[in-house]
């Protein structure tokens, strides 16, 4: 599981982090695997010494083009209304089943590519 970091490092334990935006060196230090990914602009503006920590530290940093804002709606939820798109539920029946507006169902069934979900405070990708 891999967790999504703007300004702070989420508690748990994570297989990969993402940045999102560049960290302080005090965030860095807080992170407990050896796996990073960002996007090539992030990796740009982190400072001299976060460069310096993670080269010694040996942290594996990776270069990912992730983009868009994460899902909210529940994985479980998202999960139902694709089953019942493809079982040849109608979106309002999906609508009506799930308690979700009419809109996001459209939004799920028609991005289930997304990688993203938003857990809490938490960014995770699936």
């Amino acid at each position: 599981m891999k967790a999504h970091i703007k300004t702070k490092v989420p508690k748990g334990r994570y297989n990969t982090y993402h940045l999102t935006r560049a960290l302080s060196l005090h965030e860095l230090k807080k992170i407990d695997c050896k796996k990073i990914s960002c996007s090539p602009s992030t990796l740009n503006r982190l400072s001299d010494k976060a460069k310096e920590y993670l080269k010694i530290n040996n942290f594996k940093i990776s270069i990912e083009k992730n983009k868009g804002k994460p899902l909210q709606t529940k994985p479980k939820k998202i999960l139902q209304a694709i089953k019942l798109y493809r079982s040849g539920k109608s979106l309002r029946r999906i609508e009506k089943e799930l308690g979700l507006p009419k809109s996001t169902v459209h939004y799920l069934i028609m991005h289930a590519k997304k990688t993203k979900i938003k857990k809490g405070n938490t960014v995770i990708s699936v």
